[in-house]
């Protein structure tokens, strides 16, 4: 498993372009997602507004993730892989649930806002959230073994989770991003999804698991760093 992010999400000219293009399109549809599914009282406007803060906070905040993954070779690297992760198994096709559902999710959150102030303190609550997660994964780097990531992309499932796993150096594993992200996504939208919201959580942990992104250790705490910084972050 190579060390190297050599495919990391770089800032060029032509990103910075999408990245513009694409604002004005995502805030439609979060606008017509919200006035429709959560009677959000926001304008196009106030969604254009909100999708661009939201655009430019993901762009920093990805920037400090790859530092991390570049710079987390200090402290030791831990596994903690355990008998239960050798009866499950690899389902490649579930990157389509561990990646674009997640996405998926967060823009529902976007879109449920009731007001751009909401949008500020939950948007807030995110960067703890990922401040926390760097901070295990700089000081405490933990990995899957080697061989969850050696096989042959035979089809575009297996070749999409490649280009996934190029995404960093795999040594983030514990506690697991996306399922402390999804915890905290669904304490956000429960109130107004329910118990939908829990749904959310058990898939993302599911599918965690069947891509071998992770083991079953690194499950847990990931939920539980979720809740952990919902529960301190200031609220609307």
């Amino acid at each position: 498993m190579s060390d190297n992010v050599g495919t990391e999400a770089r800032i060029t000219p032509l990103y910075m372009f999408l990245l513009i293009v694409t604002i004005p399109l995502f805030a439609w549809l979060y606008y017509l997602v919200g006035t429709t599914f959560f009677a959000s009282p926001l304008s196009l406007e106030e969604y254009v507004i909100f999708s661009t803060l939201v655009a430019i906070i993901v762009t920093g905040c990805y920037q400090l993730f790859f530092w991390v993954q570049r710079n987390n070779y200090y402290f030791r690297t831990r596994c903690f892989v355990s008998p239960l992760d050798k009866y499950i198994p690899f389902w490649p096709s579930w990157v389509w649930i561990y990646s674009f559902l997640y996405y998926i999710a967060i823009g529902f959150v976007v879109a449920s806002i009731q007001s751009i102030a909401e949008g500020v303190y939950l948007a807030f609550g995110a960067i703890l959230l990922l401040l926390a997660q760097v901070f295990f994964f700089f000081f405490f780097p933990s990995t899957v073994p080697p061989e969850y990531r050696q096989y042959e992309a035979t089809d575009f499932s297996t070749r999409y989770l490649k280009f996934v796993q190029g995404k960093d150096n795999g040594r983030n594993c514990m506690p697991s991003m996306h399922c402390s992200v999804a915890m905290y996504v669904s304490l956000v939208l429960y109130p107004a999804i329910g118990d939908a919201a829990w749904v959310f959580v058990g898939l993302i942990a599911v599918s965690c698991l069947l891509v071998k992104q992770h083991q079953a250790a690194d499950i847990l705490p990931g939920i539980a760093l979720g809740w952990a910084v919902w529960s301190v972050a200031p609220t609307v």
